[in-house]
């Protein structure tokens, strides 16, 4: 995963190429970087390409501007301000909010061309490639609702993973199930950083013992809400949200091994491919 660098002599196109750097070749294409002028800023910026998507960058003295461009779509203001100057904070920044929306632009774009089977299977393909090169064995299956494709696979730390895709549409539905302990720090990679205060969660404001050590897992990166049904709901919306389900006995102990269970949404398919490294362990 290296991206092309266009001679990185300033700033900008070194910030670039870290951050391309760190995001994951697509059908084994990966991220260059090119000089750039971005409309709403005079500053010099970094363009980073992708077959026909690409990202701007402007580096900024508090913060980083990110925008996406498509063949026919330029952007007029950032699309992203991020209060971060360092590469993997940008980048995975990129990965949990930017690129699901760009691709979803793109599937828009692709119905008009492609069935929306052929659009899924592809993307499902594209994961299920990086996690067999990762040394997982997946499988593919057909979905539970109409219209919907799964893959799916184990790993060694007790773990399975399924992720579907409905119609055309890019982002994916994960579900992890496995040991609490297991599936706690499985969650943290699919989340925004760690919150600089993270607000705790009062033992007496969510029912279950299971619930109340996800809760508290989950707390220190995003809003949580016990639901009607016992469940957590968590997220804010601008990445993956989810959803823990209440175990199946309230009343039990809840021990590292004890199995729980997690269903993410609006999971994009370059954050599953950058992650396929922890995702088959």
């Amino acid at each position: 995963m290296t991206a092309t660098i266009a001679a990185p002599t300033n700033p900008e196109l070194a910030l670039g190429a870290r951050v391309a750097a760190l995001l994951p070749e697509r059908a084994g294409s990966p991220w260059t970087v090119e000089p750039y002028r971005a409309w709403w800023s005079m500053k010099p910026a970094a363009r980073l390409v992708q077959g026909d998507r690409a990202l701007v960058l402007v580096k900024h003295a508090w913060h980083t501007d990110i925008a996406w461009q498509l063949p026919d779509r330029e952007p007029y203001a950032p699309d992203l301000r991020l209060e971060r100057m360092a590469p993997a904070p940008i980048a995975r920044a990129v990965l949990l909010e930017v690129l699901p929306v760009l691709d979803d632009e793109a599937a828009a774009r692709a119905r008009k061309t492609v069935s929306d089977t052929g659009i899924r299977l592809r993307l499902l393909d594209e994961i299920g490639h990086a996690m067999r090169a990762q040394g997982a064995a997946t499988y593919n299956r057909v979905g539970l609702l109409v219209n919907t494709s799964t893959v799916a696979w184990g790993t060694p730390s007790g773990l399975r993973y399924s992720v579907t895709m409905h119609g055309s549409n890019p982002a994916c539905d994960v579900q992890i199930q496995g040991p609490v302990r297991v599936v706690e720090r499985a969650l943290t990679h699919f989340l925004p950083e760690p919150r600089r205060s993270a607000r705790l969660v009062v033992r007496d404001a969510v029912r279950g013992r299971m619930q109340r050590r996800l809760a508290a897992c989950l707390a220190q990166f995003t809003d949580v809400e016990q639901l009607d049904d016992g469940g957590i709901a968590f997220g804010t919306g601008t990445g993956p949200v989810g959803y823990a389900s209440p175990a199946a006995d309230p009343a039990a102990r809840v021990r590292d091994t004890s199995p729980a269970s997690v269903d993410l949404h609006h999971v994009g398919v370059d954050l599953l491919a950058a992650l396929a490294p922890h995702l088959a362990r």
